[in-house]
Parts: C-alpha cells; sequence; structure tokens
C-alpha cells in the first residue's frame, strides 16, 4: 500500500485534490484489506489491496484530452464587459486574442466588438463563423510601446439579442480568467481595426 500511495503522489500533479485522493486512496485500500480479509484470507486481501491500489494509481494519471477551458459566459447586452489583464511578453505581437463562439441566427450576428485597451478606445469589424474560434483582434504598434500589460476591456456593439445574437465567450480558472491573450494569430479569424 505504501509502494501504490508513493506512487499516486508521484504521477499526482499537485492539484487540489491530489492529498484528499491520496488519503480516499489509503482509507479505502484499508477498507478493502479489511473486508477481503474477513472474507478470503490474506492472499485475497492482498490481491485485493493491490488490485485497488493500481485502480487509484491509473486514476491519478494526467487527462490526455484537456480542454483548455472550464467555464463559459454569455455576452448579449452592449453595456455587459468582458474584462482581463495581458501580460505583453514580445512587443512584436501585436493581436490580442479571445476564445469565443459567436450564436447568430442569420448571416452574420446582429453585433460588433469594440473596446478600451489600457483607456484608449479601439473597434474591431469581424467575419464571424459559427463555432468555437479564436478571434484575432489587432492593436496598432503604439499601444504596446512601453507597457508590461494590457488592461484590456472588450463589449459587444450594434443589437445583441439574448435569444439569437450573443457571444460565448471562454475562461479557464486555471489561467485566471477569460482566454484572451497577446500572441500570433495563427488558426485565429482575423478581425479588422476600423
Amino acid at each position: 500500500m505504501l509502494v501504490g500511495v508513493l506512487l499516486r503522489h508521484v504521477l499526482g500533479v499537485g492539484g487540489v485534490g491530489d492529498r484528499s485522493g491520496t488519503l480516499m486512496a489509503v482509507l479505502l485500500a484499508i477498507s478493502v484489506w479489511l473486508a477481503a480479509r474477513v472474507v478470503g484470507g490474506s492472499r485475497v486481501a492482498l490481491a485485493a489491496t493491490l488490485a485497488c491500489m493500481a485502480l487509484f494509481d491509473i486514476a491519478a494519471l494526467p487527462a490526455r484530452n484537456l480542454v483548455e477551458y472550464d467555464d463559459l459566459q454569455a455576452f448579449y447586452r452592449t453595456d455587459q464587459l468582458l474584462s482581463a489583464h495581458v501580460p505583453v511578453v514580445d512587443q512584436r505581437v501585436t493581436t490580442l486574442t479571445v476564445m469565443a463562439q459567436p450564436m447568430f441566427s442569420g448571416a452574420q450576428p446582429a453585433f460588433g466588438l469594440a473596446g478600451n485597451v489600457n483607456g484608449a478606445p479601439f473597434q474591431w469589424t469581424c467575419r464571424f463563423e459559427r463555432g468555437i474560434q479564436r478571434l484575432a483582434l489587432p492593436l496598432p504598434p503604439e499601444a504596446l510601446r512601453g507597457v508590461a500589460a494590457l488592461d484590456v476591456q472588450l463589449r459587444l456593439t450594434g443589437s445583441p439579442t439574448r435569444e439569437s445574437d450573443y457571444l460565448l465567450v471562454y475562461a479557464s480558472s486555471g489561467k485566471g480568467g477569460f482566454l484572451i491573450a497577446l500572441e500570433a494569430p495563427s488558426g485565429a479569424s482575423p478581425c479588422v481595426l476600423t
């Protein structure tokens, strides 16, 4: 059981539930050992405990296909603000990317994107597609000059509605909020600064 607990500790990624999971594995393994000992003897108890710890160790392995988001928020009014604090790592990268999913009933949604970046107003025209996508919002290079981070506040323009024309924006608790980054727009849906 000690080897199984140590292996589970090594396999764990240090998340919130790893210590609790290890404690729960020990308690359940002891319970399985006691029950198997009473019913089938010491050899059966050993085999049952080994099988139990092996299952717990397999369960501690990291997930293979992790999605980068674990939450989303719908924006359907023009007064809702999408706020983020984005670090500037490379001054040459001048595109904000936002992981979002536009929901609309017509050929294009009845809304657009605008916002303030470090207090300066910007507006973008985007050709939205259906499904989850990264919106590439270009910024002028002077907006990044001499700053270590960007305070971004985005909002919808036009006439979004709660029922048919709205924007779902994805967030990650591990990354601390909305999935907005300053990165190269490879594979992103390009928007035009107006």
